[in-house]
């Protein structure tokens, strides 16, 4: 049984584990936002979850484009589980990473006493 990379996990379940700690990290900083006046630490908090699930991503890309082989029609079997794994880690990251930045668009418009 082969090995499956650190890369695949994170994209799979680091990934969203890290987009709802921002955002629950972010509801629980919008009382110090209110008071301070500003958002940076709102900011940083969705910056950090967004370039972790772009990066997380990015290496389920790389692992997927490095064991994917072509299909050149033949009938041998193959393992097809580290490239589904991979593909499917670069997707759910991706899509974190959506998600996190359609989570933080918000916050560049609204201000955080409303």
């Amino acid at each position: 049984m082969k090995r499956t990379g650190i890369s695949i996990w994170l994209g799979l379940l680091v990934a969203p584990a890290v987009v709802l700690g921002a955002q629950s990290l972010n509801y629980a900083l919008v009382q110090v936002a209110c008071a301070s006046g500003q958002h940076t630490a709102l900011d940083a908090v969705s910056a950090v979850a967004f370039v972790f699930s772009a990066i997380a991503a990015w290496l389920a890309y790389r692992r997927w484009h490095a064991t994917a082989e072509r299909f050149n029609g033949s009938y041998v079997p193959r393992d097809a589980r580290q490239p589904f794994l991979a593909l499917m880690a670069m997707l759910i990251a991706a899509l974190c990473a959506v998600i996190q930045l359609t989570m933080w668009f918000p916050q560049w418009l609204l201000s955080p006493c409303r």
